[in-house]
């Protein structure tokens, strides 16, 4: 039991920093941008692994890309199923990769996806794992495009 509480309490406690840290990246790109060689990035967590997307934006070119790491120390490496999607807020899809990659124990880099949005709009993306079986482990980060 005690165990089951250290969980759901790691679990609270992640899912509050990634609510923080999306809070923060909106406000930090509302005014100036992503900050950094590395941009903006979200950590989503659900229980068997922890996604993070990142954002870096260059002109009208936005480039998104994921890592994963696996969520429990009893992780077995396995091939896992992940969807990255990129949209204008509020418009047109920017596009899809759905790249399957072996997570191993340490972080492992899931795919990457630059687009062009236009002047002034904002970009978000999502990176979901879509393994059949287990609940959705998303991060999403919004970005403002502004050339």
């Amino acid at each position: 039991m005690n165990r089951l509480l250290a969980i759901l309490a790691t679990s609270a406690v992640l899912t509050a920093a990634g609510a923080a840290a999306q809070g923060t990246a909106l406000a930090a790109g509302a005014s100036q941008g992503p900050e950094g060689p590395g941009g903006v990035c979200v950590t989503g967590y659900r229980g068997v692994v922890v996604n993070e997307i990142c954002a870096t934006v260059s002109g009208d070119q936005v480039t998104f890309y994921g890592r994963t790491t696996p969520g429990s120390v009893g992780w077995t490496a396995r091939t896992v199923p992940y969807r990255l999607t990129a949209s204008v807020v509020g418009g047109a899809s920017l596009g899809t990769i759905t790249p399957s990659v072996l997570v191993s124990h340490s972080g492992t880099a899931v795919g990457g996806l630059t687009v062009t949005a236009p002047c002034g709009s904002t970009a978000t993306a999502s990176l979901e794992t879509t393994e059949w079986g287990w609940p959705p482990a998303t991060a999403t980060v919004t970005v403002p495009v502004g050339c």
